[in-house]
């Protein structure tokens, strides 16, 4: 199959590229086969995609998120951190059944093509049981969107009948059951078995490793390697009370492909040790600021030397909308540089194309794909995004980077590939049944909403808060 995407502003992220004003991407059985000026490039045959009037950008890449927390729309806009632990992780995600987590998964998918989101790191931590599991790669996978599929190494409390505070004290604090790393290499056997497909198979380590003790944590990543993941995540805040991190860099323990997310509290030198290690790090800003978590990190780790992506994180708080994120961190960054100080400062300091390679090629290298994704190159993957800037709120433009990222939203995304599929054409994304779908999926999320509200909940609040106090 081949694909002429023509005549529109390319936006390559490839700096031996560059902007083309008027330019040509041509894609062959799935892959970038030409970037170059329009009219130069020969392609009898090919299929003719007219992008005129559009900037052509490479996919985007949401270094990290929750996909299956979709169906819960808004339910977490004035949660703080610790709201979100109780609610999502020790309520909501024991009301999942097979069907919502199927259709969590679907849905978040196809957000983010609508979005131009192309590659994504589900760290996916709903796996209650074998059916849940597959479920939710199955949700993933039918949507169509790429990236890595992160099986998370953490228990789940199930309410069948009766609920025992003490079992799901329980269920919380231990260990990960040994049942996981069957499930996990069945999984990933099943539905990720080519280690080159557009969505891939990873681990995700549990919410508690940064607090545990080095053996504990050492076990876990034993545990994750295990199952040859292409991708280990997790989530660290800081620098945790046993000096694990510190360790983990002086020993090599890593994996050898690891993206942690947040960061926020960790410190300079543990910063820059991660750094040298290897590991990457995600920053999510809306989540991060809109719930008090800390300072977001990106710009600290890149000046340390580290990979940084970018990620939307909690789909029960705001859009997949990795745009957003990085006009946020942009703009949050900005502000940092007038703190102390009773004058504007000289220079912003931090550009937007800073920001936008976060959500491109700076985000893929965080990843591990970076020689896949995260430009307009010859030989990657043609994760291809076309943006149509709105007449009266975007045009005329001067700067394509500025256009794509302060007035881009999943509006403006007219035409979405991945791998050289059409996935989102003339704005609609390609799928026939749309309406089906979407009462299919509002069925689902308030069948959650009822078991979550026929919950013991205040019993279930004092074992939180008992573990919490």
């Amino acid at each position: 199959m081949t694909t002429l995407i023509s005549g529109g502003h390319v936006l390559s992220m490839d700096p031996a590229i560059g902007d083309l004003p008027r330019g040509d991407v041509l894609v062959e059985d799935g892959t970038i086969a030409a970037v170059a000026g329009h009219g130069t490039v020969d392609a009898p045959g090919a299929e003719v995609i007219d992008a005129s009037g559009t900037i052509v950008v490479p996919g985007f890449v949401d270094g990290h998120r929750h996909v299956w927390q979709s169906l819960l729309r808004g339910v977490a806009a004035d949660w703080s951190l610790s709201d979100y632990m109780l609610q999502a992780r020790a309520l909501y995600a024991g009301c999942y059944d097979e069907e919502s987590a199927y259709l969590g998964n679907l849905l978040g998918g196809l957000e983010s093509l609508s979005a131009g989101i192309t590659t994504v790191v589900d760290h996916c931590h709903l796996q209650s049981g074998p059916r849940i599991s597959d479920a939710l790669a199955r949700g993933l996978l039918d949507s169509g969107v790429g990236g890595v599929f992160c099986y998370a190494l953490q228990n789940v409390p199930v309410y069948d009948g009766d609920v025992d505070p003490g079992e799901i004290e329980d269920v919380l604090t231990r260990m990960p059951d040994a049942w996981h790393d069957t499930n996990a290499a069945r999984i990933r056997d099943t539905y990720f078995a080519d280690d080159r497909a557009r969505l891939r198979f990873g681990v995700a380590l549990p919410e508690a490793t940064p607090y545990l003790p080095g053996s504990l944590v050492r076990q876990l990543l034993a545990r994750a390697d295990a199952l040859s993941p292409f991708l280990v995540t997790g989530h660290w805040v800081d620098s945790g009370p046993h000096g694990v991190l510190a360790e983990l860099c002086a020993e090599g323990a890593w994996p050898d492909r690891i993206c942690l997310s947040h960061g926020n509290h960790i410190e300079a030198d543990d910063l820059a040790r991660l750094a040298e290690a290897g590991v990457s790090l995600c920053t999510t800003p809306d989540i991060e600021c809109g719930m008090g978590i800390g300072p977001l990190a990106a710009r600290r780790f890149r000046a340390a030397g580290g990979a940084a992506a970018i990620g939307t994180d909690l789909s029960n708080y705001a859009r997949a909308d990795v745009l957003q994120q990085a006009r946020l961190l942009l703009q949050v960054e900005r502000s940092t540089l007038a703190q102390g100080s009773p004058r504007p400062p000289r220079s912003v300091g931090y550009g937007v194309r800073d920001a936008l390679a976060l959500a491109t090629l700076d985000g893929a290298e965080a990843l591990g794909l970076a020689d896949t994704i995260g430009s307009l190159s010859v030989g990657k993957r043609a994760d291809v995004v076309l943006v149509r800037p709105d007449p009266l709120g975007a045009q005329p433009y001067t700067d394509p980077a500025a256009a794509v990222l302060f007035t881009t939203s999943p509006a403006e995304i007219d035409t979405v590939l991945v791998a050289g599929e059409v996935v989102k054409r003339d704005g609609v994304v390609c799928r026939g049944d749309l309406g089906e779908l979407q009462q299919r999926i509002a069925d689902a999320a308030a069948s959650v909403r009822a078991r979550h509200h026929q919950l013991p909940r205040p019993e279930i609040e004092q074992v939180w808060a008992g573990l919490f106090s």
